[in-house]
């Protein structure tokens, strides 16, 4: 008995043994990722803002090839991404459009206002993209597309919300329009494509057109939609609309022809919607007038039959 009891006793001993090893096991491995998140953590502090995306992202890429992630380094990858993304868009959407609704506080009809807000959108994320260059071809294509879709618009606003708009954009409104009329009245005195194509040699406007090429061969300046819509506008007034024409000039302007035509469509199509719903609302006010006039019509029946004056008055005594 005395030896059963023994053999307990060792089996016990062991059995604490064994508890121990893995409990300092356990604490030194939590240890250890304690110290490594708070070395991933460090790293992220330290790094500068203008480097932070670029070491972060190179630590991770290492770690990938070696196929050791940590949890850490993930997070530590995000948060440079998410800073990275905020320097990128120092000023925001949200910023342009604040800006334009303290400069115009009025209220804008329904059917404007949602063109406006796009078209405010879609100006924004080219002003603020990269390596936008501001050119004399967007000027004119911008001022076309918001010239078309404000052409009737009831309060004759148009260049108060034009202002507000240009100045959320940082962007100045005489000089825009200033650059858009002196491409116009060029443009319109020609009578061809070859007269509007870039050339070293030819006038003042062409040889702008010829920097304007160079920066897009080189990647300094990037195509955007009110650039295509401006090589539109220029083949009208030049009349020069064939697509052989615009081939030649997209060509002459470095610029990729797919994109220009997409964009032309898409410019078009948004014109012909604004048509047809200031049509359908003509035709609603119309058709609202009409239905006023009748009810006043019958009012007035109603009241001569009764025997009352219209308006409430009374008869005049004899």
């Amino acid at each position: 008995d005395d030896d059963d009891d023994n053999d307990d006793n060792e089996d016990d001993d062991d059995s604490m043994k064994v508890a121990r090893m893995q409990s300092q096991a356990r604490g030194r491995t939590s240890s250890l990722l304690a110290h490594n998140n708070n070395k991933a953590r460090a790293t992220v502090v330290v790094v500068p803002r203008r480097q932070r995306s670029t070491t972060t992202t190179t630590t991770t890429t290492t770690a990938l090839v070696s196929g050791r992630v940590s949890r850490a380094s993930r997070m530590a990858l995000s948060f440079a991404v998410a800073a990275a993304a905020r320097d990128l868009n120092a000023v925001t959407v949200a910023d342009t459009k604040s800006k334009f609704l303290d400069a115009y506080a009025k209220p804008i009809p329904a059917l404007y206002n949602t063109i406006v807000q796009e078209l405010l959108v879609q100006s924004h994320l080219i002003k603020f993209g990269a390596k936008f260059e501001y050119d004399k071809l967007y000027a004119l294509g911008f001022l076309s597309v918001y010239d078309g879709v404000m052409e009737s618009f009831p309060d004759g606003n148009q260049d108060e919300i034009l202002g507000a708009f240009l100045g959320a954009l940082e962007e100045d409104k005489q000089q825009m329009r200033a650059d858009a009329a002196e491409v116009t009245e060029w443009a319109s005195s020609l009578g061809g494509v070859e007269e509007v194509l870039a050339d070293a040699s030819g006038s003042a406007i062409q040889q702008e057109f010829v920097k304007y090429a160079s920066a897009f061969s080189e990647g300094s300046k990037v195509y955007n939609k009110f650039f295509g819509v401006g090589m539109f506008r220029l083949l009208e007034l030049a009349k020069a609309t064939d697509p052989a024409s615009l081939e030649k000039l997209s060509t002459s302007l470095s610029v990729p022809l797919a994109r220009v035509t997409a964009d032309l469509a898409t410019y078009k199509g948004m014109l012909t919607k604004m048509t047809k719903a200031k049509e359908l609302m003509q035709e609603i006010i119309e058709e609202q007038r009409k239905k006023s006039a009748q009810r006043e019509a019958e009012k007035a029946q109603t009241n001569a039959s009764s025997g009352e004056l219209p308006n409430g008055g009374t008869p005049a005594s004899a």
